[in-house]
């Protein structure tokens, strides 16, 4: 078996000559590139942010949670401003999820971002990330993100429930964490590439993104006993979200013969709107089939539409 020779580009500025006018806008159009590296799904809300005077290179939003993303990036190596304004821009946004993207990471700023994950809550987490360019027997360039410091999950597992009296789950908390667990493991089973989502969360839904800022897929237990599967439009826009859905459901009649009678929920006092198929609440397993199913057929068929 042949195989091609890698080849680390030393000079970065090379393939982004610029910080802000290149790599950022990059590194804003593949944010699923980075998301696989770290077990996130996310998208992006909008680059160059206002956090008081100064500006966040690229704010965005993790798709299952909805919590604040912050991204700043340096085509240098770690320094002290940058890791002050990681947190001024952290603060000033309220983010869960905090990463520092650069070409080469410090030892000791590999060491800070440790010591902020330690002493922060379970909910918030920190990453150090090395951004480096290679090739293969001379191709074009590609990026290779290098994760240097992250959150030791297992830790804050333990932190969150040695505080007695403080973070303690509900049965209903612990049961949609349970079935949730099970199925990303399934969706994982069937379509490996789907999500690039590691862990799940406390909450009654679960979200996965659709390749289009916007639009979401979701999973959920509603009332009367009943579990949705659902594309979510909300564009942060009540009008474009109307227009969105008006035009998607012209399209009603050529995707029921895939996804059968859908309900489609326009919404009219709330700003978001949703397209959704309903099963009743039964056994596990049988959710779990339905679930992950549906929302193959989902992604499968809309996407053509969005």
């Amino acid at each position: 078996m042949k195989l091609g020779q890698v080849t680390y580009i030393d000079d970065i500025r090379s393939v982004w000559g610029n910080e802000a006018k290149d790599f950022t806008p990059w590194l804003a159009e593949n944010l699923d590139a980075l998301g696989a590296e770290l077990g996130i799904d996310m998208e992006l809300i909008t680059t160059e942010y206002d956090v008081g005077s100064f500006s966040l290179d690229i704010f965005a939003r993790e798709i299952n949670t909805g919590h604040p993303i912050v991204i700043e990036n340096q085509l240098e190596t770690t320094d002290h401003s940058h890791l002050g304004q990681l947190i001024t821009y952290s603060s000033g946004v309220d983010a869960k999820i905090i990463i520092w993207i650069s070409k080469t990471v410090r030892e000791e700023h590999r060491k800070a971002i440790d010591w902020l994950n330690q002493v922060s809550n379970e909910d918030t987490h920190f990453f150090a990330v090395e951004i480096q360019a290679i090739t293969i027997d001379g191709s074009l360039p590609a990026p290779l993100f290098k994760v240097k410091a992250s959150p030791n999950e297992w830790g804050k597992a333990q932190k969150a429930i040695s505080m007695v009296g403080s973070g303690t789950k509900t049965p209903k908390q612990t049961y949609y964490h349970d079935f949730f667990t099970k199925f990303l493991a399934e969706l994982k089973q069937r379509k490996p590439h789907f999500t690039n989502a590691k862990s799940v969360g406390y909450d009654s839904w679960f979200s996965f993104g659709s390749g289009k800022t916007g639009f979401t897929y979701s999973i959920a237990f509603r009332s009367g006993n009943r579990l949705s599967c659902e594309l979510y439009i909300d564009m942060n826009d009540k009008e474009l979200n109307k227009a969105k859905f008006d035009e998607l459901i012209q399209y009603k009649e050529d995707v029921k013969p895939i996804l059968g009678d859908l309900s489609w929920e326009r919404l009219d006092e709330r700003r978001a709107c949703r397209i959704a198929a309903y099963t009743e609440v039964t056994s596990e397993d049988a959710m779990l089939d339905w679930g992950v199913r549906t929302l193959i057929d989902f992604k499968d068929t809309f996407m053509k539409y969005l």
